[in-house]
This record gives C-alpha cells, structure tokens and sequence, in this order.
C-alpha cells in the first residue's frame, strides 16, 4: 500500500517526465491552499485565481528544480508567496497610516461557526492592504518580522506597526459586529 509522501513522489517523478495525468493530480492536490493564500495575500478573487496559475505554470515548467530539500507543498507554497508579493510590488503594496478608514461589511450566514470564519475572514480582507500582507504572512504563513521586511523590502518596524495596525483594526471590526 503506497503512503501519501510515496503517492507525492510518484506524481513528482510523473509530471517530471510531462505525465498530464500526474500533473493534473498535483494540481488537484494543492490548487486550493495555494489559492486561499493568495485570498489572504492579494485581498481579490481573482488576482488570486490569476497568480494561482502562474504559479502551476511555474511548477510544471520547473519541476525538474524542485531538490526535495522540503516538502512538495512548501516548494509550490514558496512559489506562490513569492508571485503574490512581486505582483503586489508591482502594484506597489500600500502602507496606510490612515486609521479612519472604512470598513465595508457583507451579509453573513446563519451557523455560528461557519458565521465566524466568514466575520474572520471578511475582516482580514477588509484591512488596508499593507496591513492585510503582513497580517497574513505572519499569522497564516509563519514568517517572523525580519523576513517580512526582507520580502517586502521594508523596515521591521514598518512590519510590526502594521502588524500592530491590523491586529487594532480587527479588534474594531470584530467588536462593531458583535455589537450590531
């Protein structure tokens, strides 16, 4: 019986050789983190959709590069960070000091914890964009503030206030719904 990280290899070594199939399988298997990420990081649906292709175009077209010095997924997980800040960069991330801006709300669904995630996650999307980058590289992805600010080619204490911003911002947000 193969185990998953055998399953993995042998769609590796597939797409390696240009197997569709096998391709089509890793694909399958890592589309929708990589495109939640992208959510998290480009506040668009489909900016998201877009860098998510651009990221498998990449990984297909350099498979041959990935070493297996990490997981399968942290490599594409780079990936995709990775084409998510450059076009951020292009679009220049904006880093607002501005704290009266305001916040749109949407309807919400009706189960408590499914309602939550979706308060949650509509909050992060909300924030100002530089906030909302730092936000989710920190908490979603792990990076510490030094790495953000070598990513993002930024200060580190530009990260941390804006760390410290969005964390203000969602205590606001989070506080205004349970209020209404």
């Amino acid at each position: 019986m193969r185990t998953t990280l055998d399953l993995h290899q042998h769609l590796i070594d597939g797409s390696k050789k240009g197997d569709r199939k096998a391709q089509k399988a890793l694909f399958d298997l890592y589309h929708k983190a990589m495109y939640n990420i992208g959510v998290r990081l480009l506040g668009n649906t489909d900016d998201a959709a877009d860098i998510t292709q651009d990221t498998f175009i990449d990984v297909f077209t350099k498979i041959d590069q990935f070493q297996g010095n990490s997981t399968f997924g942290a490599w594409v997980k780079q990936i995709m960070i990775n084409k998510s800040i450059n076009h951020l960069n292009r679009r220049k991330v904006h880093f607002s000091l501005d704290e009266n801006e305001e916040i749109e709300q949407e309807e919400i669904p009706d189960d408590d914890r499914i309602q939550l995630m979706y308060q949650l996650n509509e909050s992060i999307s909300t924030l100002p964009e530089g906030c909302r980058v730092i936000f989710t590289l920190y908490y979603f992805e792990g990076f510490d503030h030094e790495e953000i600010a070598s990513i993002l080619e930024i200060s580190k204490s530009t990260s941390k206030s804006q760390l410290s911003r969005a964390k203000t911002l969602l205590r606001a947000t989070v506080y205004q719904k349970v209020e209404a």
